[in-house]
């Protein structure tokens, strides 16, 4: 296979890897000096010199602006370029989180538009492959430094960059301020839409690395993005949008959520969260011009929009996230892909076994028959009740909450990540890896009965935190989940780990890597019914 079959042509990324290392803008041109003498700490992007910090083999970058801060009449606005800066820049730390809330606090500051970058100590200009991990979060938490499940996952790539690879984290707008949506906003707009500020965001992020990663020793012809829950849907999301397209080569989508790369509209953002924003923060008063509700949005505090009306975790619909506004996402991302009209490339998509066992309460509990029924109509609507319980009945699992988790995984993730796969290599996309996570952390009585829950995957590719010690199964799978993950990265196939070669997707035989301390392939929907799943229309909008 020639790996490079299914990267934008080299010619051009070769003159534009030139670009990236010769220097700096014309107004940054002070620094530019700065570079040529200083060791590998030091690197000249377009807006000026960083230095960042040598931590043994590897030098981290940390808060590096991607784009100006969104703030006073830039806020519901897209990004634009950050300002140059003179002299030589200390990238030794992070930059502030974006606004979100953290337990009963608001945290964070809308100057957050920052990413970080870590790197082998001596890599030359251009040569290594690129990761850009997407968090999680429903678009309305958590950072590119990590988060507080399992323990505590540091999103940083000291686990990955010594596999031979440049590794990037980000922060980008979240909630209300990432992906408001109100025809106030629209107004402002030659294209009246308004929302997807998020997802601007992560583009403004993509295309400031075409201009900068070589400098790092990133190949911009190979720029792999790697996402867990709303981190993979906005990356399916991101494969179909335009202003996407080129700017990266290969993909992961991990629990993905939205499920099935389906997402709400420009009417359903505007006529839901952004109808009850533009209320609840008092802006949206009878008589008053769209000049006006822009303005007052504009004015309040970011802990006032931020706090008007938090984000939700769920098996029920989410708040946040992109819109189809029929121009950053012209159409449902599931139909372009059905159409042959997204960029086609590499991809990784599946899920943990168990991904609803966190989220089923957000129907009220489910311990009896009737609660049983009420929940599958909460979820799936009243006239799929009957047709769902005959196929998950209570007496085939232990609970009713487990017949409840079971149902909800294999409808809203497995079955659905079992659809995207079929769609992609039904479209003629280049090889579809799909893969089934069942492993569970033993060294923790309670993660142990609780099974591989939802994005539990994503903290293999990650520095183990906090109090749990991994066992030696728990290495055997973070060492296979690393060799596959960075062998895409560099390749556009994963290739072998532990002697298991993970093969492509085909509908024929479905395909899968189960992944576990025994990694195997298998074939088949094993106990999913995706059959089933997929004769189900599920309500809109849906998880």
């Amino acid at each position: 296979m020639d790996n490079n079959k299914f990267f934008i042509p080299q010619l051009f990324f070769a003159a534009l890897a030139a670009v990236a290392v010769s220097g700096c803008s014309t107004a940054a041109k002070t620094s530019a000096s700065a570079c040529s003498t200083a060791g590998p700490e030091t690197i000249c992007t377009e807006q000026g010199a960083v230095r960042g910090a040598v931590q043994n083999d590897l030098v981290t970058f940390k808060g590096i602006p991607y784009a100006a801060p969104p703030v006073g009449e830039l806020r519901f606005h897209p990004p634009v370029a950050p300002a140059a800066w003179q002299g030589v820049r200390d990238a030794s730390a992070f930059g502030p989180v974006c606004p979100q809330i953290d337990g009963k606090e608001v945290i964070g500051d809308e100057d957050c538009l920052s990413l970080n970058i870590w790197k082998p100590r001596q890599a030359a200009a251009g040569s290594l492959p690129v990761m850009v991990f997407l968090t999680g979060g429903g678009n309305h938490a958590f950072s590119g430094q990590g988060s507080s499940g399992f323990g505590g996952v540091n999103y940083n790539g000291e686990k990955l960059v010594p596999e031979g690879v440049v590794y990037v984290s980000f922060n980008a707008r979240l909630g209300a301020l990432g992906y408001l949506a109100h025809p106030a906003l629209d107004a402002e707009r030659s294209e009246k839409v308004s929302g997807n500020y998020g997802s601007l965001d992560h583009i403004a992020m993509l295309k400031w690395l075409r201009q900068n990663i070589a400098a790092f020793g990133g190949d911009p012809r190979r720029i792999f993005l790697f996402g867990t829950s709303a981190g993979g849907g906005n990356l399916c999301a991101l494969m179909t949008s335009p202003q996407a397209r080129g700017l990266f080569h290969g993909a992961s989508l991990q629990s993905s959520v939205p499920t099935g790369c389906e997402m709400q509209t420009l009417a359903d953002a505007e006529q839901g969260t952004g109808q009850r924003i533009a209320q609840l923060t008092g802006c949206d008063k009878a008589g008053n011009k769209a000049s006006d509700v822009a303005a007052c949005l504009r004015g309040k505090s970011a802990k006032d929009i931020v706090q008007a009306l938090p984000g939700t975790f769920g098996v029920l619909p989410r708040l946040y996230g992109p819109n189809v506004d029929g121009f950053v996402f012209p159409r449902q991302p599931i139909d372009i892909i059905r159409e042959r009209g997204h960029a086609a490339m590499p991809v990784i998509i599946g899920n943990s076994s168990e991904e609803t066992m966190l989220f089923v309460n957000a129907v009220g509990p489910v311990t009896d028959a009737s609660s049983y029924a009420a929940g599958i109509e909460k979820v799936f609507g009243k006239g799929n009740v009957d047709a769902v319980a005959a196929r998950y009945p209570l007496q085939a699992y232990p609970t009713p909450r487990a017949a409840f988790v079971r149902l909800t995984t294999d409808a809203l993730f497995t079955c659905q990540s079992r659809r995207v796969a079929r769609t992609l290599t039904e479209a003629g996309n280049p090889p579809v890896y799909r893969y089934l996570f069942t492993h569970t952390l033993q060294n923790d009585a309670q993660q142990k009965a609780l099974g591989a829950v939802h994005t539990i995957e994503h903290a293999f590719l990650f520095p183990w935190q906090g109090s749990y010690r991994p066992t030696p199964d728990d290495l055997k799978v973070q060492n296979a989940m690393i060799a596959y993950w960075t062998s895409m990265a560099r390749n556009g196939i994963p290739g072998s780990a532990d002697g298991v070669a993970w093969k492509p997707y085909t509908k024929a035989q479905d395909a899968y890597l189960d992944i576990a301390p025994a990694l195997s392939l298998k074939n088949g929907a094993q106990d999913a019914q995706c059959d089933f799943w997929d004769g189900v229309k599920l309500p809109w909008p849906h998880l």
